[in-house]
């Protein structure tokens, strides 16, 4: 029996696999795969140019944020206009993220994530009034089984939730917060934003994937290193306590001498030098081990934010304006994925479908397929195919819900094309 508690809208099979799996089962006739194919291209070809426009809006919207940006800036925007950009760049990201079938995480799930402890064994911290605003967006999860300590010695087996892909955007606060807050050497540029993709986050280290996390000690490593640190120092004042009692009873001596004398530095024998030499060795001593301790210290913490640069190097996937080519391009892949699997499964049909028919339906023979259950999005496959017209419908059921009838294929090509040829309604004149 298959587990649909936790399905997923993400398809998870590559185009043109599923592209030639379909040309190989029975919903496609062996007499109509040419047609078959041409058809394909023709709606692939449809959703490439359709997104083309997404692209672009958001490189647009982007330019006055973003940081990488190597063009000249011939214009200065004010606030208000600023503003408006913002707002376009959010409302369209978030537009091709949901195409992309990706899905916004909320505040409970971040809120897990900074309480709970992370894998990496690190305990973060992340300032989130830095920011004006966040957004993170994840799609794919699965529960992987991961070796746990617990304890010194005892180790367990937990379920931890991944998410196969996170894509966040951040607009960083304006320079005025941060000379407010006195903090001036900044390594990112105030009111800038930044866009980050990444692969295989645990849910509970999706901190670690903003910018300002810090790594602070947990109080497991500040025990163990102050056990250690207080074992150490008590054998160092052991050690040179002596030297140090002998090398005060001097200075008293001394200074009740020159008190006595009326500031008449005495002079000191054999013995009061030794113990002063040895007083001085003492401290050199205790100042080689605070200074050790603390070295320690700063070295354990730079190895943490190794454990943590190197994490980070190999799940990141994307950054800033190269994170829109990334998700347009998965967007483009979903929209074709679902609207060829809709298309096709109507066409297969001959009374048609009802919309709840025809995501039983496909979400069965994907199971069956790909031994992966998927939610599919019938809602948004049926609206593409109404808009470009390779459906319509022949009647209603009992219930009153539209059954739908795919045009055939041949037709549907020819819709296309059609379509394809009314991108560029352009009227030259003649050639002389």
């Amino acid at each position: 029996m298959v587990d649909y508690s936790a399905r997923e809208r993400f398809i998870p099979v590559d185009k043109v696999e599923l592209v030639n799996r379909l040309s190989h089962s029975t919903i496609v006739a062996a007499a109509d795969r040419e047609d078959y194919f041409l058809f394909s291209k023709l709606l692939d070809s449809y959703f490439h140019f359709e997104f083309h426009s997404q692209t672009e809006n958001l490189k647009q919207s982007y330019l006055p944020f973003n940081p990488d940006s190597d063009t000249l800036n011939l214009q200065e925007l004010s606030p208000a206009e600023c503003k408006i950009h913002e707002s376009q760049l959010i409302d369209t990201f978030k537009e091709v993220l949901n195409q992309a079938n990706f899905q916004q995480i909320n505040e409970e799930d971040l809120s897990y994530a900074v309480s709970e402890e992370s894998l990496l064994k690190l305990n973060l911290y992340v300032d989130f009034d830095d920011f004006e605003n966040q957004l993170v967006f994840r799609r794919g999860s699965r529960i992987d089984q991961v070796e746990h300590k617990k304890g010194l010695f005892k180790k367990e087996i937990v379920d931890m939730t991944v998410y196969d892909r996170v894509a966040l955007i951040i607009k960083y606060k304006d320079a005025t917060y941060f000379a407010a807050a006195d903090r001036e050497k900044l390594n990112f540029q105030p009111g800038s934003m930044i866009v980050k993709l990444f692969k295989n986050i645990p849910k509970g280290d999706l901190e670690m994937l903003f910018p300002n996390a810090q790594v602070r000690m947990r109080m497991k490593d500040k025990l163990l290193m102050g056990g250690i640190a207080v074992g150490a120092g008590t054998m160092v004042l052991l050690k040179a306590g002596t030297g140090l009692i002998a090398m005060a009873g001097i200075l008293w001596l001394m200074t009740r001498s020159m008190i006595a004398s009326g500031g008449t530095l005495p002079t000191l024998g054999p013995v009061e030098i030794s113990g002063m030499v040895g007083g001085m060795t003492a401290l050199v001593a205790i100042g080689a081990f605070l200074f050790k301790q603390w070295n320690g210290y700063k070295n354990r913490k730079i190895k943490f934010m190794k454990t943590l640069g190197d994490s980070l190097y190999f799940k990141n996937l994307d950054n800033n304006a190269g994170v829109f080519y990334h998700i347009i391009a998965d967007a483009e892949e979903e929209e074709f994925k679902e609207a060829l699997l809709g298309y096709l499964f109507l066409l297969k049909s001959d009374a048609g479908l009802t919309a709840t028919e025809l995501d039983t339906t496909i979400e069965e023979w994907f199971t069956e397929t790909y031994a992966t259950p998927i939610n599919f999005e019938i809602d948004d496959a049926l609206d593409k195919l109404k808009r470009l017209k390779l459906c319509h419908v022949v009647e209603n059921d009992q219930t009153g819900e539209s059954r739908w009838k795919a045009l055939p294929l041949l037709d549907a090509c020819r819709q296309l094309d059609q379509l394809w040829d009314d991108f560029f309604q352009v009227h030259l004149p003649d050639a002389p």
